[in-house]
């Protein structure tokens, strides 16, 4: 699908805030996934350490895939990638 900024439910690729949270669950850290290429996310999964999930961020991320690690309250905490 080529690259649409607008929330799935407006007919893009952003699926951050409509079809999951942005916010882990309590004292964990989620680690979400964009592909800037086509502009697609996805959750890869909630560690409990930013330690952890910043080394998962560094080892994946890439040219055109951006990884973002966020805490229990959603706040942006690390990111890791090239866009």
């Amino acid at each position: 699908m080529p690259y649409n900024l607008k929330p799935v439910s407006q007919g893009g690729n952003r699926s951050i805030d409509e079809l999951f949270s942005r916010n882990a669950p309590n004292g964990k850290f989620r680690i979400i996934g964009v592909d800037t290429f086509d502009g697609t996310d996805w959750v890869y999964e909630d560690v409990g350490t930013l330690e952890e999930a910043k080394k998962f961020a560094d080892k994946t991320g890439a040219k055109f895939l951006k990884i973002h690690v966020y805490n229990d309250k959603g706040e942006h905490m690390y990111e890791a990638g090239e866009i």
